[in-house]
C-alpha cells in the first residue's frame, strides 16, 4: 500500500513540473525559473474543443532568452480581434482578457502559434479570422512584471 501511495504522488510531482517545462518548450522561452501560479483546462468539448490559460511566473526573463518567434507588443490586428471575441458560458460572457483577469500590458512581448491545420505558416495570423475554428496558441509577456500569460483556444 506504501509503494502504491508513494507512486501515486511520484506520478502527480512528476505531472506537474513536466506541464510546466512543456509550457516553456513550446513557447520557445529559454529560461528554466518559471512557475505556474494558476491555470484552468476547460478542454471538455467535443472532440477536445475548450480553453487552456496558465498564469506563469518568471525570473529576470532577458530578450536574449525569446526565440524570433517573439513579437513587441501591441497585438497584430488579426490576433486583437480573436482575443475580443466574447466566448459565452452559464456565467456570462467574456472576452479572454476578462475571463483570466489578464492586465494591459504595456511593456512586454508576444508569441503567436497558428495549430490550425489549415494554417500553412504556423506563425502567422493573417488569415486567423477567415476560418469557421481556431486552433491557436498566445503567450503573453508581461516585462515589467516577468509573467506570462499563457493561452490555448481549440475550437
Amino acid at each position: 500500500m506504501k509503494k502504491i501511495i508513494l507512486i501515486i504522488i511520484i506520478l502527480i510531482i512528476c505531472g506537474c513540473s513536466s506541464n510546466n517545462k512543456n509550457i516553456i518548450s513550446k513557447i520557445e522561452l529559454d529560461n528554466n525559473n518559471c512557475k505556474i501560479i494558476s491555470e484552468i483546462d476547460n478542454h471538455s468539448g467535443f472532440h477536445g474543443d475548450g480553453e487552456y490559460f496558465a498564469k506563469i511566473k518568471c525570473s529576470n526573463i532577458n530578450k536574449e532568452e525569446l526565440s524570433r518567434h517573439w513579437k513587441k507588443l501591441p497585438l497584430s490586428n488579426s490576433i486583437n480581434e480573436a482575443t475580443n471575441i466574447n466566448h459565452c458560458d452559464s456565467k456570462g460572457c467574456y472576452n479572454i482578457y476578462e475571463k483570466y483577469n489578464i492586465p494591459n500590458i504595456k511593456n512586454g512581448y508576444y508569441y503567436f502559434l497558428d495549430r490550425n491545420s489549415e494554417s500553412k505558416n504556423k506563425y502567422d495570423d493573417t488569415y486567423l479570422n477567415d476560418r469557421h475554428s481556431h486552433n491557436y496558441t498566445l503567450a503573453l509577456l508581461d516585462k515589467d512584471n516577468d509573467i506570462i500569460y499563457y493561452y490555448e483556444l481549440d475550437t
